[in-house]
């Protein structure tokens, strides 16, 4: 690049890189590239990340037309169009299931509100449709690209950013639950929200930014009930760890972000406590969940580490009012767990394994076809993750080099591993997780291209 100084050409350094750990480049094709979209250009990089984002809803699109409509509405997708048309219609929130089996009015909260709620809003439009509700949930799918590459510009560059949404678009772990109806597409969001706000609030640690990360906090609580461990796995380490500030000042940032959560969450619990019997937070599920996850079924055999129906069907019948009906099958859990602890390190491990897709993958694949999942695509997505797990860790390796906090990365693969460990291994749980992975997979390659270049260049004659 150049400058004129009093008619003479005058040679000025490269933009400086944008404040995020990362060391400028010496490559000059990727630095140039770099400032064009993210510091010379910026409606440049809005006008790529918004041809990513188009890229990424027909990809969606795509899928929705030509493999999964008309669909069969059953499962938790009837569950989540039930309860988002029930609740824009003004009738709280009962088991859709109970409601259209025997007309009788039945106060649920099998799931976390969130993906109901979000799809109310189409209802309230007047767009009440299963099509109308699977056509909104891939726009929340393709605003978490937009998450995503937001986040990865503020933690890499602009270029990252791009490569990110990139991934995003075509990478089946991150669309093959949007049109399905789920509340993965939900998860994703708002784990790309949360990754988004912990760097935010990283690079900036004000209030409100303190705010903002508590917000995303209950969003994801909302979306994901057993990703409630990101309190403890990410917010509290991330500002408790903010060495530059004095411990009052953390101790007053932790309080603005948990009071922040919980004042979001508090209609949804404040609701839930005045209709069941016994307490009931965030979700009816977690006892119907463990029931049908701990039992000789999902223990050993050729699922262990998944799940079974038979399970609950074994257990004495349950009482009919919903939280009754949780800490019921909560205690046969439990009461199993105790008697079967030896087994528990083996049935850990092969959760753990399903749900990042190295314990008997191809047998996963298959399974997830009870959820409507097709099995080619579910295959395509496990062998397109592989590679991508090799990146991510790459991408860690490149980050810590750089000094780069790797927390809000790190702490959503690690909250759902657990959770998964708890509970049950499933393609579904990874979900949460595949933003994280996605980042630190652009991360590398960004870096890998970078390399390269160098490597190019260097061998130019000059």
């Amino acid at each position: 690049m150049s400058e004129t100084t009093a008619g003479l050409p005058r040679m000025v350094a490269p933009a400086p890189a944008v404040s995020t750990g990362q060391p400028t480049s010496r490559f000059p094709v990727m630095s140039g590239f770099s400032a064009m979209l993210g510091r010379a250009r910026p409606v440049r990089w809005h006008l790529w990340l918004a041809a990513i984002g188009l890229l990424g809803l027909a990809v969606r699109l795509f899928y929705l037309f030509h493999w999964l409509h008309p669909a069969v509405v059953e499962g938790d997708p009837y569950y989540y169009h039930e309860a988002a048309n029930l609740f824009a219609a003004g009738r709280g929130w009962p088991d859709p299931y109970e409601l259209a089996l025997s007309g009788r009015y039945v106060p649920d909260a099998q799931h976390p509100p969130l993906t109901s709620g979000l799809l109310a809003v189409p209802s309230v439009l007047g767009f009440t449709s299963f099509l109308s509700h699977q056509l909104f949930s891939c726009l929340l799918g393709v605003l978490s690209i937009v998450l995503v590459a937001l986040a990865g510009r503020r933690i890499a560059g602009p270029v990252t950013g791009l490569v990110a949404a990139g991934i995003a678009a075509v990478y089946p772990g991150m669309w093959l639950n949007d049109p399905l109806l789920m509340s993965e597409t939900t998860g994703i969001l708002t784990c790309a929200w949360i990754i988004l706000a912990a760097y935010r609030f990283r690079d900036r640690r004000t209030v409100a930014d303190a705010a903002w990360l508590g917000a995303a906090l209950a969003a994801v609580m909302l979306a994901r009930a057993e990703l409630a461990l990101l309190a403890v796995v990410l917010v509290v380490p991330l500002v408790a760890t903010a060495r530059e500030l004095a411990w009052r000042r953390r101790i007053a940032l932790v309080a603005v972000a948990a009071a922040v959560s919980a004042l979001t969450i508090a209609p949804w619990t404040i609701y839930n406590l005045s209709r069941f019997s016994e307490p009931e937070y965030l979700s009816t599920g977690l006892g119907s969940t463990l029931a049908v996850t701990h039992c000789p079924a999902s223990y050993s055999g050729r699922y262990v580490g998944w799940w079974s129906f038979d399970c609950i069907l074994a257990l004495p019948p349950s009482p009919q009012e919903r939280s009754e009906r949780d800490v019921f099958y909560r205690r046969a859990a439990y009461d199993y767990i105790k008697h079967n602890e030896r087994s528990l390190p083996r049935v850990a491990a092969a959760r753990l394994g399903r749900t990042w897709g190295v314990y008997r993958p191809w047998q996963q694949a298959r399974l997830d076809t009870i959820e409507r999942r097709p099995l080619l695509l579910s295959q395509v997505g496990m062998v397109t993750l592989w590679p991508l797990e090799i990146a991510a860790l790459a991408g860690v390796v490149v980050l810590r080099r750089r000094r780069v906090v790797l927390l809000p990365l790190l702490a959503v693969p690690i909250a759902l591993s657990l959770a998964s460990v708890a509970i049950y291994g499933t393609t579904r749980f990874r979900a949460a997780a595949e933003p994280a992975i996605v980042l630190l997979a652009a991360v590398a390659i960004t870096a890998a291209a970078r390399w390269l270049g160098r490597r190019v260049v260097a061998r130019v004659p000059r």
